[in-house]
């Protein structure tokens, strides 16, 4: 016998805790997102010669920690039994490897002299 935290959970069907499932795993993709849209802008910034104003510079770079602090926030609130699961795991490893290249190429291409003072 399962024990519930709340009574109407014992009602709840497969259908139900699917939902509960994707929704946490579409929160998990928005950090995937925010990793990805740094690296991509400063690509595409180098890939057409331009070199970004100052805050442009500071909105790029703050996309990396904006990621790892959504996949955080949103892990926590993953359901638990989906914790483990290998898609959770596989966005998750995702979104620290595009918020890493985002600093990696931002080091390279020295954006973090243009937000310096």
């Amino acid at each position: 016998m399962t024990d519930y935290k709340n009574e109407y959970q014992k009602f709840a069907d497969k259908a139900v805790r699917d939902r509960e499932r994707e929704e946490g795993l579409g929160r998990l993709r928005l950090g995937v997102f925010w990793g990805v849209v740094g690296t991509l802008a400063i690509v595409g910034s180098r890939m057409a010669d331009f070199t970004p104003p100052r805050w442009m510079a500071m909105a790029i770079v703050g996309t990396a920690p904006l990621a790892v602090l959504l996949l955080i926030i949103n892990f926590i609130r993953l359901p638990g039994d989906t914790k483990a699961s290998a898609t959770a795991l596989l966005i998750s490893l995702i979104t620290l490897i595009g918020a890493a290249a985002t600093i990696a190429l931002a080091t390279h291409y020295d954006l973090f002299k243009i937000i310096s003072p």
